[in-house]
């Protein structure tokens, strides 16, 4: 099957020129940062549970580029491809370090929830055809462009006081990993529309598959802890959480059907003036 992916390449970058992938290795120590590190209870723990996902979903990314490499003859998309796995292997290493410490806050069930991550992504790589493989990096990149943005923008709904924002740590590190994100979010798309023509795939892949399932991974692994922390035990905080989840679910739910229109690139005019605004903002965190 991957000869006959190889046949059908006619791969190219959507990146565009003036946006240079670039693998960066800043440090964060987060020994100082609190279990509540952003606005409330329900905006940290939803970041805290996507950051229990990202780790295999970025080895996964990482995995499946590199699987189909040798398919790829453009020179700038290889050269975007290699700077997207070091980017996606150095964002793996910082997350782990951040589920460390919230394993040491008394949550057992993590590691529960990173073994049937790891055991259904590889039984599902294990029956999927190349086109629905390709697909997997792909939608993985919907959902964390999605989110890296609505970070940017949406500012105050995930850390409130601006001014303690500057000062932590977490938020440092989730504003870096929102850049580089938003920086390589082509990448994957890419890959996947020069070797897989029916990018509507994609559509349904999201709508039928990843949307369902990443909806119920963030949103439980986030509910666990909220009950673990006894958030949730209290009937008046069931008002704010249907809220902060009625507000967060378009971010992760609306988009799919773009990739039915075979002219669609990930890179919007607006984006390149978001990426470089938040390029001046982390500026002394990258450099």
């Amino acid at each position: 099957m991957k000869d006959n992916i190889k046949q059908l390449n006619t791969a190219h970058s959507s990146t565009p020129d003036d946006i240079a992938i670039e693998p960066r290795r800043p440090e964060f120590d987060f020994s100082g940062v609190s279990k509540y590190w952003l606005k409330d209870p329900f905006t940290s723990h939803f970041m805290n549970a996507l950051s229990i996902v990202v780790p295999h979903s970025e080895r996964t990314v990482i995995d499946i580029v590199r699987k189909y490499a040798d398919s790829i003859s453009d020179p700038k998309l290889i050269r975007d491809m290699d700077a997207l796995i070091r980017q996606e292997g150095r964002h793996t290493l910082m997350h782990l370090r951040c589920n460390g410490l919230l394993k040491k806050c008394g949550y057992p069930a993590i590691r529960l929830f990173e073994q049937f991550q790891k055991f259904f992504v590889r039984i599902l790589r294990r029956f999927s055809p190349p086109a629905w493989e390709l697909a997997m990096p792909a939608a993985f990149e919907h959902f964390t462009s999605a989110i890296s943005r609505d970070f940017i923008v949406n500012k105050t709904f995930w850390t409130g006081d601006q001014a303690n924002a500057a000062t932590n740590a977490a938020i440092d590190f989730t504003n870096w990993h929102a850049l580089e994100e938003l920086e390589h979010q082509a990448v994957c798309f890419d890959v996947f529309a020069a070797l897989e023509k029916r990018t509507w795939l994609l559509t349904l892949a999201l709508l039928f598959f990843w949307m369902p399932a990443t909806l119920v991974s963030v949103y439980g692994i986030q509910f666990y802890f909220l009950l673990k922390d006894g958030i949730l035990l209290k009937g008046k905080n069931w008002g704010p959480y249907l809220k902060f989840v009625f507000q967060s679910l378009p971010m992760l739910t609306r988009g799919a059907f773009k990739y039915v229109d075979k002219g669609f690139r990930p890179w919007r005019s607006k984006d390149i003036d978001l990426y470089q605004m938040q390029k001046q903002k982390v500026h002394n965190i990258i450099c």
